[in-house]
């Protein structure tokens, strides 16, 4: 799953924005978070992009239970 994301690297935030939508994202913020995908136990699957000049430097994928640290 990791390398289905990979594209957006490069990205600026209004790319990434036209791609996968607003969610829950505060524009200014350095980092975005996307939900993926969420099991039946509530155990998530989420996309983390790190910003550096509003330009996705880095991309992350988590599986969490409960809050979400980056």
């Amino acid at each position: 799953m990791k390398n289905d994301f990979q594209h957006l690297l490069g990205k600026d935030k209004s790319e990434v924005l036209e791609e996968l939508g607003q969610e829950f994202n505060f524009y200014p913020s350095e980092i975005w978070t996307y939900i993926l995908h969420t099991n039946f136990f509530g155990r998530k699957t989420l996309l983390l992009l790190f910003f550096e000049n509003d330009v996705v430097k880095i991309i992350k994928i988590k599986k969490h239970y409960g809050k979400i640290n980056s």
